[in-house]
């Protein structure tokens, strides 16, 4: 009986099939444009030793030992692939571990500091081939519309997960870093006016961006003042779409964001969650100027007889209100059955994405 030949794959087919194991998924393409994607971030070597990290991360110590790899070797290793944003760095009181950072949201976004414009090409054909099919087909989304609370009229309980501000409130540290997307689209030529450094991270850990490439610490007041800016510049404010854990606050345009293109361009209607509400006019009040059709990133406004009418694309940011001269417009919470309420955290998020995905992650979770 003839022995059958196992397949050797090359670094890069390795960590390519390794990310589409995990929850979030990375299309693989004919013609190859995936793995030029991390052929450009990563050296051979570096691509096979990402291929064996885990999900979950793991203590310097551990990992040397399932991977037989001296310590001050491994060591010397991560510190190289943690200055080229190749690894989920998480430090913690016990000791830092080191995981396997998701293609999007999270490798991708970390080469912030490093793309150029080769990069910023590949990515785009990779999208347009692509037309997220792993990203925004599967349930649940990745990311989340957070309306702007000041234009809200409701007495009911408003979850901590619709309000920026207290998500900012409650971190320790905060950061800014420049819009990944724009950035992207800048260095391919369909760049757009809209502020490059407006994206929020923050953390429950005290001074937890003081030694980071991509991200730059400013005050809670700092961060509060950015909010506001994007606000009236009419950026969407969106988040990671689970209940608590929230780490950043992405503040977006359809005309770069890659999440909201996603049903804007491509039609996919979970390329994330629409907030919990929805625009509202009083037509009595509405005196049909037109002012907040510009701000609408959806096409979800019209104006007919001199009114101002909302549709059902509203993804209830609230940014059109803030600009109506006669405060004709407010938003107030959808109905019941069409509020999508997220995971836990993102441990839930993880298990429900794998299920709807039929993968199984646990050999690359633990």
């Amino acid at each position: 009986m003839a022995k059958t030949t196992k397949v050797q794959l090359n670094p890069y087919e390795k960590l390519s099939h390794t990310l589409n194991t995990i929850p979030n998924g990375f299309m693989t393409l004919e013609d190859g444009t995936h793995l030029r994607m991390l052929e450009w971030i990563y050296e051979p070597w570096e691509a096979d030793l990402a291929s064996k990290l885990k999900l979950a991360g793991e203590s310097l110590k551990r990992m040397a030992r399932r991977l037989r790899i001296p310590r001050k070797d491994l060591a010397k290793k991560l510190t190289i692939m943690e200055e080229k944003g190749q690894l989920h760095i998480m430090r913690k009181r016990r000791g830092t571990k080191y995981g396997l950072l998701p293609f999007v949201i999270g490798l991708y976004e970390e080469q912030i500091h490093r793309m150029d414009a080769e990069f910023a090409q590949l990515f785009e054909n990779y999208v347009q081939k692509t037309r997220g099919e792993i990203l925004f087909t599967s349930e649940p989304p990745i990311q989340r519309v957070i309306p702007i609370n000041r234009v809200i009229k409701t007495d009911l309980k408003i979850h901590t997960y619709n309000q920026a501000e207290t998500l900012v409130h409650n971190a320790k540290s905060w950061g800014i870093r420049d819009c990944i997307c724009r950035k992207q689209q800048k260095l391919i030529g369909n760049g757009c006016d809209y502020p490059m450094s407006i994206c929020l991270s923050f953390s429950s850990r005290e001074n937890a961006y003081e030694d980071n490439n991509a991200t730059k610490p400013v005050t809670k007041t700092r961060a509060l003042e950015l909010l506001r800016e994007a606000e009236e510049a009419g950026l969407v404010h969106t988040t990671m779409n689970i209940e608590k854990g929230q780490s950043y606050i992405c503040n977006c345009c359809t005309c770069c964001c890659g999440i909201l293109q996603g049903l804007v361009k491509y039609d996919q209607p979970n390329a994330f969650v629409k907030s919990d509400y929805v625009l509202s006019i009083e037509e009595e009040s509405c005196s049909g100027c037109g002012k907040c059709i510009d701000r609408c990133q959806f096409n979800a406004l019209t104006i007919t007889d001199k009114k101002c009418h909302v549709d059902e694309k509203c993804v209830g940011c609230g940014v059109c209100a803030l600009v109506c001269p006669k405060e004709a417009m407010y938003l107030e919470p959808r109905n019941r059955k069409d509020v999508s309420k997220p995971p836990r955290n993102i441990l839930f998020w993880m298990i429900k994405r794998a299920f709807k995905r039929r993968v199984n992650p646990m050999k690359v979770l633990f």
